[in-house]
C-alpha cells in the first residue's frame, strides 16, 4: 500500500497524516547520538538509505516528535511547502545532492530552543516504507558571569553572580581559591520570547578573605564561563564593622515594619477579592443581557466539508471519519473541516450558544461570507474569521486564554453596529474573549469547526442549543 498525503487540517490549526505500508526492503539510517547545535546556527540532520537506492521518486517526510508535526515534505520530485508547520516556513532545506544514492539530509536554519526534540526521517514508496530518528539538541552559551554585592545577610556578605542567555538550563556553582565547590543557592528562570535561562547564584560569605569564582555551564557543552572576585582582609573588616550598626538600626523598625506589612497584605487581599467578585458579577450581567437577543441558528449543509455529518434538524455536526458523498462546490469548505450557519448577519444583535461537551478540539465564531473556503486557511480576522479555538488543551483567540473552568457550552454574542463579538463560557457565565473595534464585512455567518475525531477522542458533536427558554 502507498502512503497518502497529509489529511485535512483540523480547524486550520495543523494537519494529520495516515501512514500505511510494508516494511523490509531497505533500512533508513539516522544518527545514533544527539546532534548538538549552538543557538542561531544551521543544523543538518543526516539521513540515508541502506543499501544505496535512488530516492528521487519516493515520498520523503521529516516529522518532529509525532507524524502530525510535518517539518518538510518531498513528493512527486518536488518540495511541498504548503503542508509544512508554520514555525518551519522558510527555515528548512532538503539537501538533495545525494538523493540518487538515497541521502536526503534536512537542514534547519537558525535553530531556536523550540527546535530541540526528535525528528523522524520517513522514506515512502508506493509499496513499502521505513524510517529513522535523529535527536536535535539546541545549546546556547550565556553572558560572562557578573558578580556584585547585593546585601548583608546572616552576619556575612551576600556575593551574587548573575548571567543570562543560557539553554538548556545551566549548572552554576561557587568555588573557593582551591577550586573546591562551596555551598550556595541557585535561582534559574526562563525569560523572553526564546525562553532562554537567566541564572543567579548566591553565596553568603563570612570569611576568611580570599578569591571566589563563579562558574556556569550548559550540560550540553563542555565549556565553562567563569568570573572571579577577590575579597581582601581590609574590605572584610570594614564590612563586618558595618554589620552591627546596620543590625541595631534595622532592629528598632522590625516590629513596626511587620505590623505595617501584615496590615497592607490584609487590605490588599480584601480589595482584590472584592474586585474579582465585582468582575465576575459584571461578566454574568453582560452574559444575561446578551441572551435576550437569542437567534435560532441552524447549519447549512451546502457549506459542510465532505467528511462532516449533520443532524436532520441542522443543529449538530461531527466528523464522520470518511467522505459522506457530498458534491464538490465553491461554497463547500475543503480541506478545512468546517460548516457555516444558514443565517446571514449584516446588522443588529444576535446571540447563540453551542454545546461543546468534553471535546478536545473545536473552533467557533463568525466568518465573512465572502472569505475563501478552499485550501489551507489560518482562522484570523485578517482572513475573515473571528473565532475562539481549543487545540491540544489550549484555548486560543489570537492569544492564549485561561478560562476559570473548562467550558461545556460556549455562547456567542454579535453586536454588528458596535463592531463587537463576545464569546462566553456558559458553564460559569464568564467572558472568554472579545473581538472589538475593526469594522465587519457586509455579511457575516456563524462558523462551526468540530475538528477531526482523532481516533474517537474528539468524536463528539457540536450542538446548537435551542434559542427558546433563555433567561
Amino acid at each position: 500500500m502507498s502512503s497518502p498525503g497529509p489529511g485535512p487540517p483540523v480547524c486550520g490549526l495543523g494537519s494529520q497524516s495516515v501512514i500505511l505500508g510494508v516494511k523490509g526492503l531497505f533500512s533508513v539510517i539516522g544518527l545514533d547520538r544527539p546532534l548538538v547545535i549552538p543557538l542561531g546556527e544551521d543544523a543538518v540532520l543526516p539521513c540515508h538509505l541502506s543499501p544505496q537506492i535512488n530516492a528521487e521518486n519516493m515520498t520523503i517526510r521529516w516529522f518532529k516528535d509525532k507524524y502530525q508535526n510535518l517539518v518538510h515534505l518531498y513528493r512527486d520530485r518536488e518540495d511541498q511547502y504548503e503542508y509544512q508547520m508554520e514555525e518551519y516556513r522558510g527555515r528548512t532545506t532538503l539537501i538533495k545532492d545525494g538523493i540518487k544514492a538515497g541521502r536526503v539530509s534536512l537542514m534547519v536554519h537558525n535553530v531556536q530552543p523550540s527546535d530541540s526534540g526528535w525528528y523522524t526521517c520517513f522514506y515512502d514508496t508506493r509499496f513499502f516504507y521505513e524510517e529513522a530518528v535523529v535527536e536535535l539538541k539546541v545549546a546556547a552559551l550565556g553572558s560572562k558571569p557578573h558578580i556584585h554585592l547585593e546585601d548583608l545577610q546572616d552576619g556575612g556578605i551576600a556575593v551574587v553572580c548573575e548571567s543570562a542567555g543560557w539553554y538548556p538550563e545551566p549548572e552554576a556553582q561557587w568555588r573557593d581559591d582551591s577550586g573546591n565547590n562551596i555551598p550556595s543557592t541557585t535561582e534559574v528562570k526562563a525569560v523572553g520570547g526564546k525562553r532562554l535561562f537567566h541564572v543567579k547564584v548566591t553565596y553568603i560569605f563570612s570569611g576568611p578573605p580570599g578569591a571566589l569564582s563563579c562558574c556556569i555551564r550548559t550540560p550540553l557543552l563542555s565549556e565553562w564561563k567563569q568570573s572571579t572576585v577577590h575579597v581582601t582582609d581590609a574590605f572584610f573588616q570594614r564590612i563586618s564593622s558595618c554589620i552591627l550598626t546596620r543590625l541595631l538600626i534595622s532592629a528598632s523598625f522590625t516590629v513596626l515594619a511587620i505590623i505595617l506589612i501584615l496590615w497592607t497584605i490584609y487590605l490588599f487581599n480584601e480589595q482584590r477579592e472584592l474586585s474579582e467578585e465585582l468582575g465576575r458579577l459584571a461578566e454574568e450581567l453582560d452574559w444575561r443581557r446578551a441572551r435576550r437577543f437569542a437567534a435560532a441558528v441552524t447549519l447549512d449543509p451546502d457549506t459542510a466539508h465532505p467528511w462532516l455529518v449533520l443532524s436532520e434538524d441542522g443543529r449538530s455536526v461531527r466528523d464522520g471519519d470518511e467522505d459522506q458523498g457530498r458534491p464538490d462546490t465553491e461554497r463547500r469548505f475543503d480541506p478545512l473541516v468546517a460548516v457555516l450557519g444558514r443565517e446571514r448577519l449584516s446588522s443588529g444583535r444576535h446571540n447563540w450558544e453551542v454545546e461543546v461537551g468534553g471535546k478536545t478540539g473545536w473552533a467557533l465564531g463568525v466568518c465573512d461570507e465572502a472569505a475563501s473556503r478552499k485550501g489551507r486557511i489560518a482562522l484570523t480576522p485578517e482572513n475573515g474569521f473571528w473565532t475562539v479555538r481549543l487545540r491540544d488543551g489550549e484555548y486560543l483567540a489570537g492569544t492564549s486564554l485561561t478560562p476559570r473552568v473548562p467550558p461545556r457550552a460556549v455562547g456567542l454574542f454579535l453586536d454588528y453596529e458596535a463592531r463587537r463579538l463576545s464569546v462566553y463560557n456558559v458553564t460559569d457565565r464568564s467572558l472568554l474573549y472579545t473581538f472589538q473595534g475593526a469594522p465587519f464585512p457586509p455579511t457575516l455567518r456563524p462558523f462551526f469547526c468540530p475538528g477531526l475525531s482523532d481516533g474517537g477522542r474528539n468524536a463528539g458533536a457540536l450542538r446548537v442549543l435551542p434559542a427558546t427558554g433563555r433567561e
